[in-house]
């Protein structure tokens, strides 16, 4: 935690701010073991505001709480697409995936986040440096996970390429969408809205759940692709 992010921390929790304070056991916990999840702007990530959003810690009680109500199993994987410091993936690994892997554009942020999976001593993960639009290799994959990482533009060819996995490798899938801002992209691409949280707090966006069954996606690309012809 940086000292920018603790001071915000400090604040709402002299304001009495309920959420603060449920989320201090965690935060504490996560400092004591060298995990540094800081805020970080787009300026300080060296980052193009038309490919990247500011980077947030999603991981911790709330997505925890998620986590429990889903039918995750020892055949599921899951990628964390702009994971930033990799605090979702430090959450999702609690569950029994095969495995959970990153992909983050910001070489210091993945940096960051596989330092922080090493200091928890996760293995059978891994955090690639790319472009999300651009990481096509999602065949192994049967969970999403989002937290509004990037502009539309981005979800657009990140959706396609998710798409086109799901086509070419046919499979239920599950995707998570913490502040789903693009949820028509989602919906678009073939998955069906299947819950959503409440926003109790204006700092802690919903989490919504989405979910396609194999050949779903695949048919729903081809009406959209002879919708353009």
């Amino acid at each position: 935690m940086t000292v920018r992010s603790l001071a915000r921390v400090v604040v709402q929790l002299l304001a009495g701010d309920h959420k603060a304070w449920t989320y201090l056991p965690y935060q504490i916990v996560m400092k004591c073991r060298g995990v540094d999840l800081g805020w970080v702007s787009v300026r300080d990530s060296a980052l193009s505001e038309a490919r990247s959003h500011w980077h947030s810690n999603s991981g911790g009680p709330d997505l925890d709480r998620l986590l429990r109500t889903l039918p995750i199993s020892a055949s599921d994987s899951a990628v964390d697409i702009g994971c930033g410091k990799g605090g979702a993936i430090l959450t999702l690994r609690r569950y029994p995936f095969a495995r959970v892997d990153g992909i983050e554009i910001a070489p210091q942020l993945a940096a960051i986040a596989r330092a922080n999976l090493a200091r928890l001593d996760i293995v059978n993960s891994s955090v690639f440096c790319c472009d999300a639009a651009e990481f096509t290799d999602l065949h192994s994959y049967t969970y999403f996970y989002l937290y509004n990482p990037f502009p539309e533009i981005v979800m657009n060819s990140v959706m396609n390429n998710i798409s086109s996995s799901l086509e070419k490798r046919p499979r239920d899938a599950t995707l998570i969408y913490k502040n789903p801002i693009f949820e028509n992209r989602v919906l678009r691409a073939g998955f069906s809205k299947v819950s959503q949280t409440r926003q109790t707090h204006p700092h802690y966006p919903p989490f919504a759940v989405y979910r396609t069954q194999a050949g779903q996606t695949a048919r729903v690309v081809q009406v959209l692709t002879h919708e353009r012809s």
